[in-house]
């Protein structure tokens, strides 16, 4: 089933977002910061490891797409965007993230933010 886990988003605003994802009949859920240590394939329920990882938590506004494919994905980015439901970090779920605690996510989209504002198209951690 189609989820987005929510990340540091005002109440209004996660509500917005909430409301978006019921109409397209994906789950959502905000992630606690307690959680950001667990695996994304873990907080998912798509893995039984309930190890946790330590690292650095944050505060920037991030959404991760979990099994949202091609049109539907498109659809859901274009109503976030008339909505005006901006949010600067966006991943979707790929065999390699899932493995990623929420904390390494963060970094990786940092990471890549960083590379296209350099105008290059990697960056250190590739």
């Amino acid at each position: 089933m189609s989820e987005v886990l929510i990340y540091n988003l005002p109440p209004e605003k996660d509500a917005k977002v909430k409301m978006l994802c019921r109409k397209f009949d994906f789950a959502s859920r905000s992630v606690e910061r307690s959680e950001y240590g667990f695996t994304l394939g873990h907080l998912l329920g798509l893995s039984q490891d309930d190890t946790i990882r330590d690292g650095e938590d944050f505060d920037e506004e991030m959404l991760y797409l979990s099994d949202i494919r091609g049109g539907m994905l498109n659809l859901f980015l274009d109503q976030l965007r008339r909505k005006k439901l901006s949010v600067p970090l966006k991943a979707i779920q790929t065999e390699r993230n899932l493995g990623f605690t929420s904390r390494e996510l963060y970094r990786e989209l940092c990471a890549e933010r960083d590379a296209i504002a350099r105008g290059t198209t990697q960056h250190q951690g590739q």
